[in-house]
């Protein structure tokens, strides 16, 4: 690898990091737009998806600094691919589950867990180690613009998949009893 290259490996690096967190965060900070279609469907009520979403940002926060910590031991790439298959996990389950305890389980703690091994403590400090010191804040700052940009990508994304396209839930998974 030339010395130019290398120069700016930390470009893709830090570009790879911001991807990963729109992912996490555009679907987590979009979770709002699933109250009603939840509620529609299953019946568990606005209080009970509330309060697994409620579960979801008191997990999240808690997870990072377990997640950084695990990280800094075991390596980075570890937490990331574990929060990955958590977050995916939980992804996949959510739509299956026809109770509150299920609801909590999935968007409340698997989902939290997943996003916050795959969020701002892992990505950062992962990228700032791998860099020149020169470039560390601007590598921050983009990391964290992912995050932002996710939001404004998913949310509309989400909605409109929601609202017609293919339903909440990939249309009927849900028992008609409900």
């Amino acid at each position: 690898m030339t010395a130019n290259n290398k120069e700016h490996q930390w470009e893709f690096i830090t570009l790879a990091a911001a991807a990963m967190l729109m992912i996490t965060m555009g679907a987590r900070q979009s979770l709002g737009l699933f109250v009603a279609p939840i509620n529609t469907t299953t019946g568990l009520g606005v209080v009970t998806i509330s309060f697994a979403m409620a579960v979801n940002q008191f997990v999240w926060g808690a997870v990072q600094p377990f997640t950084g910590a695990v990280a800094d031991r075991y390596g980075a790439g570890r937490v990331l691919a574990a929060g990955v298959l958590i977050f995916a996990l939980s992804s996949a389950l959510t739509p299956q589950v026809i109770t509150s305890f299920g609801l909590v389980l999935t968007v409340g703690l698997l989902s939290a867990i997943g996003s916050g091994a795959v969020s701002f403590s892992v990505l950062i400090g992962a990228v700032t180690r791998r860099i020149p010191a020169k470039h560390r804040g601007t590598a921050a700052g983009v990391i964290n613009a992912g995050s932002s940009f996710g939001q404004f990508v998913f949310a509309p994304l989400l909605q409109a998949l929601i609202s017609g396209w293919v339903g909440w839930a990939r249309c009927g998974r849900w028992r008609s009893s409900h």
